[in-house]
């Protein structure tokens, strides 16, 4: 059975402008903390008028504005929803993926601006990371800031689930397979 969840969580590792013969090692985004929160307090916000509303009822009642209190609250959903729909969109499609040859940081501005990034993994200078505060340690999130060679100084993965384990598999990945080539490149153009 496929899950409702599983469009946040799933993929066939594919994407828009891989190369032949790509293997993807990693494909992230943020921490789910982030949509939860979000999804608590819409609820929150689409129960409150729910609990204040059998104050303000007899007020209406008496004045004939029932129907504009209902109207009111209809809005007020819409704009929950859409709230809602937003941030899901956004958490969706903002990824970062690695594979076996870059990184592809791939950013949603709004519903029809997105911005791609590409880096080389053999452009890598120095991956950081930082998790800073109670949350992000008990829940083990935080971000990885990836330094380049690059016009792109710099690479942010922001509140990204085990940021030390995507730097350990990224360094990992750099140092067995793309430090080898460059050398070997090296030695053969005889530098």
């Amino acid at each position: 059975m496929i899950s409702i969840f599983s469009i946040i969580k799933d993929s066939n590792n594919t994407f828009e402008g891989k190369e032949k013969d790509e293997k993807v090692l990693l494909l992230t985004r943020r921490h789910p903390f982030f949509i939860i929160v979000r999804l608590v307090i819409t609820f929150a916000l689409f129960v409150l008028p729910l609990i204040v509303g059998p104050f303000l009822y007899p007020f209406a009642a008496v004045y004939g504005l029932t129907g504009l209190l209902v109207l009111a609250y209809s809005v007020w959903c819409l704009l929950l929803w859409q709230s809602l729909f937003y941030a899901i969109t956004m958490y969706v499609l903002d990824v970062w993926i690695v594979t076996d040859r870059r990184i592809i940081d791939s950013t949603q501005h709004g519903f029809f601006n997105r911005s791609v990034s590409e880096l080389h993994l053999s452009r890598v200078q120095d991956i950081s990371v930082k998790v800073d505060g109670f949350f992000q340690s008990l829940l083990k999130f935080g971000d990885l800031v990836i330094q380049t060679a690059g016009t792109e100084n710099k690479f942010d993965f922001r509140q990204i689930p085990n940021p030390n384990q995507v730097k350990d598999q990224v360094m990992d990945h750099i140092t067995d397979n793309i430090i080898p080539e460059v050398v070997k490149s090296s030695v053969v153009d005889g530098v």
